[in-house]
This record gives structure tokens, C-alpha cells and sequence, in this order.
């Protein structure tokens, strides 16, 4: 991999993807129709799994994402990332810096970073991308706060020297308004992980990206 940020190609579509979300369906399973529709970029976001149950469902997920050439982050621990052959980790706002997980792990490990303002966007060195949350408010978090809106999106999309994801109440019909404000791409968990027809809405997403005009970072594909 490259240095972080310089030439990293990643995909349009980031699914955040934990079991309460799925529920009643087995997470496995929707992630299963997620990736058949294309989805290329999951985080395994569970925090209150003991550690060995989480090894082995971040294992099963790496090798399910792995016969589809997609990248699997694991949320928070950049050891376990790398102990199951994963992409890379993805770190909370509050968790370890960036650039020691960096240092530690090297350039092969992908890392992304949770960020809610611009204080924290400059903590992010290190980081191959950041989301940046809520946009809009968020569905899968009820009492989140309101979002920020599409235009505090378009300033931190310019000041960031990272692809900035959009996070946070994320329909497809918002998509467009992301895109056009310099969203690198977009961050989704309840609208797809929630919905009926799983493929279908990964294509709903897809589509609306692909299908709007507007800044698009040069880093992502």
C-alpha cells in the first residue's frame, strides 16, 4: 500500500455492519447479499462481543469478503485486523492516534477514522480516510443530535487532506447532495443493513452515486 492518502484507491460505498442492526437476520447472511450487489468496503462494528467470539465471526467475514476481492476493517483492534488477514482497522474519534497504529502496523494496514469535526479531522494524520458524522441525523442512532448539514460537509471535505465519507442518515436520495458537497464517498449502516431487499438497496446507493455529477475525490474510484 501506499503512503496513507497517496494514491489509494477505494470505493464509493462504505457499509458499517454489526448483528443488532440485522436483527432478526443473521449478519452473515446480509452481508452475504450485500457483497453479491457489490458492496467492496465493510466495517465489523461490534463492541460488546467477548474477544474469541469476535475473532471468529471477524474470520468468517474476512474470508466471505476475501472470495469477492472486497476489504474488511475491523473496528477499533488493528491487531485482530491483522491477525485475520483483514484490510485494515477502522478507529473510533476517541481511540489511539492514526499515526501510532501506523507505526506500529505499517503502510499495508488500512486505517480509516471516526470523526464529528474539524478538531478531530486534524487528529486524523495517519488515516487513509475518515468518515465524517452525522450529515444528516443519523437512523440507526436515534437522539444522535441533528445532523450537521451538506454544507459543513462541503467545508470539511475542503479543508481535509483525506477521502472524507459521509455518515449519518444517508438515503439514497441524499447521496447526490454528498456527492455535489465533496463527499468522498459514503458511510451507510441502517439503510442497508435494515432493509427488506438487501441488494436492492446496495444498487439504490450504487446508482445514485454513479449517476450524480460533482467533486469527486481523485483517490477513490
Amino acid at each position: 500500500m501506499n503512503e496513507p492518502g497517496d494514491g489509494l484507491s477505494l470505493p464509493p460505498l462504505y457499509l458499517i455492519a454489526d448483528r443488532a442492526t440485522c436483527a432478526p437476520r443473521n449478519l452473515e447472511d446480509v452481508l452475504a447479499e450485500a457483497l453479491d450487489a457489490g458492496v467492496r468496503l465493510i466495517q465489523l462494528r461490534e463492541k460488546h462481543l467477548e474477544s474469541r467470539e469476535l475473532r471468529h465471526l471477524a474470520a468468517r467475514l474476512q474470508r466471505r469478503a476475501s472470495n469477492y476481492e472486497a476489504r474488511l476493517l475491523v473496528n477499533t483492534h488493528a491487531g485482530l485486523a491483522r491477525e485475520i488477514g483483514a484490510a485494515g482497522v477502522h478507529l473510533p474519534a476517541s481511540g489511539p492516534a492514526p499515526w501510532r497504529i501506523r507505526r506500529q502496523y505499517g503502510n499495508r494496514m488500512l486505517i480509516g477514522r471516526s470523526t464529528h469535526n474539524r478538531k478531530e479531522l486534524g487528529e486524523a494524520a495517519g488515516a487513509d480516510f475518515v468518515t465524517f458524522s452525522p450529515v444528516y441525523s443519523p437512523n440507526s442512532k436515534p437522539g444522535y443530535g441533528p445532523g450537521a448539514g451538506a454544507r459543513t460537509l462541503c467545508s470539511v471535505a475542503e479543508c481535509s487532506s483525506l477521502p472524507v465519507y459521509a455518515l449519518g442518515g444517508i438515503t439514497p436520495r441524499r447521496v447526490g447532495a454528498c456527492k455535489r458537497n465533496g463527499a468522498a464517498g459514503i458511510a451507510v449502516m441502517s439503510g442497508i443493513l435494515s432493509a427488506r431487499h438487501v441488494g436492492s438497496a446496495v444498487s439504490a446507493y450504487l446508482d445514485a452515486w454513479r449517476s450524480t455529477r460533482g467533486p469527486r475525490h481523485p483517490r477513490l474510484s
